[in-house]
Formats: structure tokens, sequence, C-alpha cells
């Protein structure tokens, strides 16, 4: 049975720099460079089409001039969509290969003995919802 966690582009960076703050050992430890590294390949397609949908409205890193020489709105305002656009697309990361060790990770996070506060206690939730959505369904299966 295939195992996926379902991520928003933008999410993706947050989430695995969260991930590495984490002090963890041994078999969650390798579940979050796992998952890390699955997070990165995302993120490395996320940037490659970011820069596929971009490259029309920009030329040398800046949004494309008018006429004028001013920066022309209309263009800038369609960068702006399809950019946003892009960062709301989901990424899914299919991890079935590494479920063991994923879900150590899962299991040594649920009681993480430190708070989190800010952003972090949101990744967190996100992460979390994750996770349970796929470990707690397949644990009700199993026992059907």
């Amino acid at each position: 049975m295939t195992q996926t966690l379902t991520f928003k582009n933008m999410e993706l960076v947050p989430v695995a720099n969260f991930l590495n703050e984490l002090n963890l050992k041994n078999k969650a430890s390798r579940g979050r460079t796992k998952l890390i590294k699955l997070l990165a390949a995302k993120n490395d397609e996320y940037n490659d089409d970011r820069k596929e949908v971009s490259d029309p409205y920009f030329k040398d890193g800046e949004v494309l001039k008018g006429a004028d020489g001013n920066v022309d709105k209309e263009n800038e305002a369609k960068a702006i969509k399809v950019l946003n656009e892009i960062e709301q697309e989901t990424s899914i990361i299919d991890f079935t290969e590494y479920s063991d060790k994923l879900k150590a990770l899962y299991e040594s996070i649920i009681d993480y003995p430190n708070e989190f506060s800010d952003s972090n206690a949101i990744i967190y939730d996100l992460l979390m919802d994750q996770f349970e959505s796929v470990f707690e369904n397949n644990e009700s299966e199993e026992e059907k």
C-alpha cells in the first residue's frame, strides 16, 4: 500500500527546517533524514517549475519593464498570480519504502518533550496532521 504525505509547495522548506531542529535518536533520526531528503527533492521540482512559469515575466531576475522603462504593472500582476498559484500547488511525497523509519519519527514526535511556539507550533501541527492521516488510518484498516 502506498503511503504519502501531502504539503503545499510553500510548506516544503519550513517543514524540512523544522525537522532539522529536532533532537532525535536512532530510527527516528534516520526517518527524519529520509523525509528531509524527500522534501528536498520535491522542493527542487518546485523550484524548477517556479522558474519555468515565471520566466516569461522576468529578465535578469527583475520583472520586465514597459516601454517607458518602469515596471510593467500588468506583467507584474501576472507574475505574482502564477507564482502564488504554484506556491499553493500540492506536493505529494511517497514514503512507502521508508515507512518504518517515518513511523518511528512520528512516534518519537507525538510526545516531543520540548515546547513549540509561533511558526514551529503551526508546522508541528501540519506535520502531525499528515502523519496521523497515514498512520492512524492504517492502524484502523489493519484492525478490520
